[in-house]
């Protein structure tokens, strides 16, 4: 008769081996995880730090080119105040106020008066807006050449590129034509887009009228002379005084 023997297990040392093990693995991921959060806080302030830096070299640049942006301003209200405040009527329009009353054009020499005036009490007040206009000449000349022709009370032309004046004498449209592009070959190279100027003084109508209609057939042959490289026109600017033109500022 076979005898059953029963297996006894003490399950108290067993027990305690898998507590150990459990609080081992436990402690494992406890400290991978404060590891893992000390490493972010890491990346976090090293990346606030850079932000940090960043925002204040933008900050640096910003106070920088606004205190430029200041000076600029500055200066350029104070040029516009000085030129409003100097400005003074110029002595050759005064000039031309006495010739014209002398002529008996008196008419004519109060609107010229009129206009100067006008012009003087503007400026106080718009100082700055005639200084952004100049400026804004100023660039229009870096890309823009200004040519003037100016027929004169003898019936000649005066021909300037701003740096150079020749004098043109013609007689029919043709000569006007041939001997304008002929001189515009003494002038220094223009840029890429010219205005001519057409203005007179007190020419004879003849005179006047021949260098008008000669304008377009000038601008053409300008333009065929560049092989359409540069583009040429004109415009109209009516009476002006002898010696009253603009003078543009050479190219630069």
């Amino acid at each position: 008769m076979k005898v059953r023997r029963r297996l006894t297990f003490q399950l108290t040392p067993l027990l305690d081996l898998l507590l150990i093990v459990i609080f081992a693995q436990y402690m494992e991921v406890r400290q991978n995880a404060e590891s893992g959060a000390a490493d972010l806080q890491k990346q976090r302030n090293a990346m606030v730090e850079e932000l940090e830096r960043q925002r204040d070299q933008l900050t640096a640049v910003r106070e920088k080119y606004s205190q430029h942006y200041q000076s600029i301003l500055q200066q350029h209200q104070q040029a516009g105040q000085t030129l409003a405040d100097t400005f003074n009527l110029p002595g050759r329009i005064m000039e031309e106020i006495l010739r014209l009353r002398t002529d008996g054009r008196e008419i004519d020499a109060e609107h010229l008066q009129t206009a100067a005036e006008h012009l003087k009490e503007l400026l106080p007040e718009r100082g700055t807006e005639f200084l952004d206009f100049m400026l804004k000449y100023d660039e229009m000349q870096k890309h823009v050449s200004v040519w003037e022709l100016h027929i004169q009370e003898n019936g000649q032309a005066l021909f300037s590129d701003g740096q150079q004046d020749h004098t043109i004498s013609f007689g029919t449209e043709d000569e006007f034509v041939t001997r304008s592009f002929e001189t515009s070959k003494a002038f220094a190279e223009p840029r890429l887009l010219v205005i001519i100027l057409l203005s007179h003084a007190d020419a004879q109508a003849g005179q006047v009228r021949r260098a008008t209609d000669g304008m377009p057939p000038l601008v053409e042959q300008l333009r065929r002379d560049s092989g359409n490289a540069r583009w040429f026109d004109f415009s109209l600017m009516g009476f002006r005084p002898s010696g009253a033109l603009l003078h543009t500022p050479p190219s630069r």
